[in-house]
């Protein structure tokens, strides 16, 4: 059988009503697919911390954009090559945002 390593980690957590998840490793299909997964059992605000991604693939690009859009989501402490892919693919005017867990969380 083929064994199927995942390339991110998704840490789950919650603060004061809200959802933090931590991505790390590489933001693609199979993580934006998770996060939208636990968004979904989550019925307040959400929180992506990006701090410890390594690459965010143009899938995982269109899933922000996705979330951000229709669920609320919000990014928290991107990493810069988190930050410069958002930015070339021109999405981070219409994402929110944050510098940290806190300030993404009051919004």
């Amino acid at each position: 059988g083929v064994r199927v390593v995942a390339t991110y980690e998704l840490i789950e957590e919650e603060s004061e009503g809200a959802l933090i998840l931590r991505a790390s490793g590489k933001f693609d299909r199979e993580a934006g697919e998770a996060v939208e997964t636990q968004m979904g059992s989550h019925s307040g605000t959400c929180v992506l911390n990006m701090a410890e991604v390594q690459y965010i693939s143009s899938t995982g690009v269109a899933f922000l954009a996705k979330l951000s859009a229709g669920k609320g989501l919000r990014i928290a402490a991107p990493a810069e090559c988190v930050l410069n892919t958002l930015s070339l693919a021109g999405v981070e005017r219409i994402l929110k945002i944050f510098a940290s867990d806190e300030a993404a969380k009051q919004g």
